[in-house]
């Protein structure tokens, strides 16, 4: 798991195929943490691994007590993840799955303008191949 952000506006996030352990996580709260306020939105690029129900909970629990009021988008391949985004979605309607070729989709919903498209795809690249993702 890797994370940045991106012109000081998205809270980027590429997952691996593997659900993030408890130092991976805490490390990720801090990093939402310190760059709430300053992000308007969060990209979350999956491979197919996530939080589980805990961390999930951890998280919700933290965007709630910052007031986060963005937009979320998660992008996975994994269609187990996609239906808990969505289920999550009743709750909270700001978040939204998108399948991995949806990428351009979710940058939109971001509000991301599309000249700046490259450039977001660029630093998603970055951090897969910093993880070893080769796709």
């Amino acid at each position: 798991m890797s994370f940045t952000v991106v012109r000081q506006k998205l809270f980027l996030v590429v997952h691996t195929k593997d659900n993030p352990d408890e130092k991976e996580w805490a490390d990720y709260l801090g990093g939402i943490r310190s760059a709430c306020g300053k992000v308007d939105s969060i990209l979350i690029i999956s491979d197919g691994g996530g939080p589980n129900t805990m961390q999930r909970g951890q998280m919700n629990d933290l965007l709630d007590s910052l007031k986060f009021q963005g937009k979320v988008a998660v992008v996975t391949i994994n269609r187990i993840v996609r239906g808990i985004v969505t289920a999550i979605s009743w709750f909270n309607p700001t978040i939204k799955a998108f399948s991995t070729i949806q990428i351009p989709a979710a940058l939109k919903y971001l509000d991301i303008p599309e000249t700046q498209h490259d450039y977001f795809n660029i630093e998603i690249k970055r951090l897969k191949t910093q993880l070893g993702i080769t796709s």
